[in-house]
């Protein structure tokens, strides 16, 4: 599948996390989340805060997006870390600006 860009995507709160992601930019990425944003990974709740630090700052991963669906609030890339290398789909659910909900899941 080929991989789209950043700037391509859709949903600009979702361009702008995957783009905070991809640079290592953990200030950006947190700023685009609702105090309260609920995370889940393969449908277990998970605390956003720790397990973005665990799976993404600390593992240094990246998102390469391959496509989107749902107006660019879900999406489906290979996420690359120094942990993972697999396919992933990312759902959002994005209020007033703000991210309220992340689900992720292995493909």
């Amino acid at each position: 599948m080929l991989q789209m860009k950043a700037e391509e995507l859709t949903n600009p709160v979702v361009r702008a996390m995957v783009t905070a992601m991809n640079n290592g930019d953990r200030k950006a990425f947190f700023a685009l989340f609702a105090p309260s944003a609920q995370l889940t990974d393969d449908g277990n709740p998970e605390p956003l805060a720790e397990w973005v630090d665990r799976e993404i700052f600390r593992a240094h991963g990246s998102l390469y997006v391959e496509a989107e669906d749902r107006d660019g609030l879900e999406l489906t890339g290979r996420f690359e870390s120094d942990q993972w290398d697999m396919l992933t789909m990312w759902r959002f659910e994005v209020i007033d600006e703000r991210i309220q909900r992340l689900d992720v899941a292995a493909i």
